[in-house]
């Protein structure tokens, strides 16, 4: 009897070592408006164990991982993930790559499949300075202008995970619509990389969402700018701006004033240009707006 309980106990120990030496397991979900061209994913990561770090790609483009909780035994990670407006339809995967507490590594991976969507297309007759080339001193200050937004849109600053939707910056309502391929004068420009909204001049524009103000200064095409940076790579832009009510490396909470509106930049009257980015890739902002995903 004796040795049978010696040998049950054996077994129940061998069992614990065997279960605590099992590297974690990766449960991933994904929270989306929609899986479409020009819309943002939030991806969320439980993991059974602690991990060291946690990396992902999706559509050739990296996920950066902040993590949201953590204890001896779980963890929850939290990354920004989009699908780019040339992105075809059909299926994709979030590939993960994490590292545990004991060095290994743990592979995860989430099926998805893109739907399909048109933008649509909007031609438009422009005085002719808005279609011919700068002169030369302008497009310097362009191409240093684009630089330093460049640097700022490749950053990855680690914050605390965004549990509430957006809110609008300002009341109005669009008056263009996010991705439209625009022609001007017959020759394409780049999709519109925001929505219009109309604001008169001086109407109080709110930041969207909390973050740290990145950027606030005057920009050739689009006037006295704001960008702030939400963490992970998440951006959102506030454009023609005619006074700027806030500083670099400014916290900002959501719907804090950024400053007013107005019709500074390349622009024919006053308005709200207001953008949100992963990265350099622009989406449709109003997806900030959706719970979805922030449930």
């Amino acid at each position: 009897m004796l040795r049978l309980h010696t040998l049950a106990l054996i077994a129940a120990l061998a069992g614990c070592v065997q279960a605590e030496d099992r590297p974690p397991v990766l449960t991933i979900d994904v929270r989306a408006r929609a899986i479409a061209p020009g819309e943002p994913l939030r991806v969320e990561v439980a993991s059974s164990g602690p991990l060291r770090t946690l990396a992902g790609e999706f559509l050739g483009a990296s996920v950066h991982f902040v993590r949201m909780e953590s204890s001896e035994t779980s963890e929850r990670w939290s990354g920004w993930a989009m699908v780019r407006l040339d992105q075809a339809s059909g299926a994709a995967a979030i590939e993960l790559r994490a590292e545990d507490a004991q060095g290994r590594v743990v592979p995860g991976t989430h099926a998805v499949t893109i739907v399909p969507k048109k933008f649509p297309e909007e031609r438009l007759e422009v005085a002719e300075r808005f279609v011919k080339p700068p002169p030369r001193e302008v497009q310097e200050r362009i191409d240093r202008e684009r630089e330093r937004t460049k640097a700022i849109y490749e950053r990855r600053r680690d914050a605390p995970a965004l549990r509430e939707p957006f809110v609008r910056p300002v009341p109005g309502e669009p008056t263009s619509t996010f991705g439209t391929r625009r022609l001007f004068n017959d020759e394409p420009r780049a999709p519109h990389p925001g929505l219009d909204l109309r604001a008169a001049e001086g109407t109080p524009v709110k930041c969207a969402g909390p973050g740290l103000v990145a950027l606030a200064t005057d920009l050739y095409y689009s006037g006295n700018t704001v960008i702030v940076d939400h963490g992970g790579g998440l951006f959102t832009v506030y454009a023609h701006l005619s006074s700027i009510d806030v500083a670099e490396d400014q916290e900002i909470a959501a719907g804090a004033l950024v400053g007013r509106s107005g019709h500074t930049g390349r622009v024919t009257g006053p308005h709200l240009h207001w953008g949100a980015k992963l990265g350099e890739d622009p989406f449709d902002p109003t997806a900030l707006l959706d719970p979805a995903l922030f449930r």
